[in-house]
């Protein structure tokens, strides 16, 4: 600004100039030109340097990795990189192209629905019920043969069956009744005794009985899911599945009444269920060790399922003699399923492998025997021909075996 309004005055005013003005900004716009001047002498100096250290780790690398090391094969699973305690695992099938399981299965028959077949003294003092049939884990066995066809589909048939149920529960009561006879038990076929009626009450002895059995048979197609390099692998399925159910049910009663001869009754109930469908699912495998792999496995199942029941009532005397009627019935309908199982696998060498878990497979829609035990005191004695398909089971347990790979 000093020199400015020098610049700018008449050469008359020359003399009246501040020269120590002008001189202090002359001295001040030299100052900012050398600070100037040394920051860009830093600036370059400083790019010159990094091109210099860029060209010279190029010139010794290549892709970003010293030249000077050598590509060679390494084991991730080595202990000697990672230590004895943890090391990455990268999932591998324990699996060849060839496979055999057999399985030791320990099934139990379970979920069907709470019914009462008897009642001392009163209507609703049950003695009796379907829950009273203790169903405990019976053998039974589970074979798979599979193929790989190529790197991500396999081929799988699996059986489960030779399963098999006999229960039954009795009951004695010899409490006096309004007639005077021992037994004061009621049956379903008066609801209990609302009234009571000689014949079907003032029952000393009952008994119920549940005859079960179970096989299974599906074919399966398995394809791998692409996923990212972990210790988790994935696979899709889908299939043909047929099951097949025969449930017997048992109900007997005696009762000194009338006196001069009593009575004894026996019903007995047939169902079957033959189950063909589809189903599709998946299994999950995590590989937690370099010999250990943990297997959850999950199926729905959509049947069409021909269901049929068959009966037969015989009453008399105690003596026996007495007469029988008989009735069936045959329908179809469509069935829901679900199989769930998680397995342990441990590899004792290349081609055997030693395995265990457990498996539930739940089913909605099944005729049973005891749910076909005809109540109706009229169609009971008469022409027993009607159905009920609307039954639920549950089989489930655990399982141990081995598989042999090739």
């Amino acid at each position: 600004m000093v020199l400015r309004d020098f610049l700018q005055r008449p050469v008359a005013m020359v003399e009246k100039t501040n020269w120590a003005s002008i001189n202090r900004a002359l001295s001040f716009r030299g100052a900012v030109t050398l600070n100037t001047s040394r920051r860009l002498i830093v600036l370059a100096a400083g790019l010159v340097a990094t091109f210099g250290y860029c060209a010279a780790a190029r010139a010794g690398s290549e892709w970003g990795y010293p030249s000077s090391i050598e590509a060679t094969a390494v084991d991730p699973h080595d202990p000697a990189l990672h230590g004895n305690c943890f090391w990455p695992t990268y999932y591998e099938s324990p699996l060849a192209s060839t496979y055999v399981t057999a399985d030791l299965i320990g099934f139990q028959r379970d979920w069907d629905a709470l019914q009462t077949f008897a009642t001392a003294d009163t209507p609703t003092n049950p003695v009796l019920e379907s829950h009273n049939l203790i169903f405990v884990y019976q053998p039974g066995l589970r074979l798979v043969a599979g193929r790989w066809l190529n790197d991500c589909t396999a081929i799988e048939g699996t059986f489960i069956g030779l399963l098999q149920w006999d229960e039954s529960r009795a009951v004695v009561n010899s409490t006096v009744n309004d007639l005077g006879t021992a037994g004061n038990m009621f049956s379903p076929f008066t609801n209990f005794g609302d009234p009571p009626a000689v014949g079907f009450d003032y029952n000393y002895f009952a008994r119920i009985r549940v005859i079960s059995e179970f096989n299974n048979a599906e074919i399966n197609l398995r394809q791998e899911v692409a996923m990212p390099p972990s210790c988790i692998n994935a696979s899709a399925l889908f299939g043909v599945r047929y099951i097949n159910i025969r449930d017997r049910f048992v109900y007997q009663t005696e009762s000194f009444e009338p006196v001069a001869a009593g009575t004894d009754t026996l019903g007995d109930v047939t169902a079957r269920n033959s189950l063909i469908g589809l189903q599709i699912g998946g299994t999950l495998d995590l590989q937690f060790e370099r010999r250990a792999w943990l297997n959850l496995e999950f199926k729905g199942m959509l049947f069409r399922n021909g269901t049929s029941q068959q009966t037969s009532y015989t009453a008399g005397p105690l003596a026996g003699g007495g007469a029988t009627v008989t009735g069936s019935h045959a329908h179809q309908r469509a069935t829901l399923g679900a199989d769930l199982a998680a397995t342990f696998v441990w590899q004792l060498s290349p081609s055997l492998l030693v395995r265990c878990g457990y498996q539930a497979i739940f089913l909605d829609g099944l005729a049973l025997g005891s749910d076909n035990f005809l109540r109706n005191v009229p169609v009971m004695t008469v022409d027993p021909n009607e159905i009920a398909d609307d039954g639920h089971l549950a089989y489930h347990g655990p399982f141990a075996g081995a598989t042999l790979t090739w």
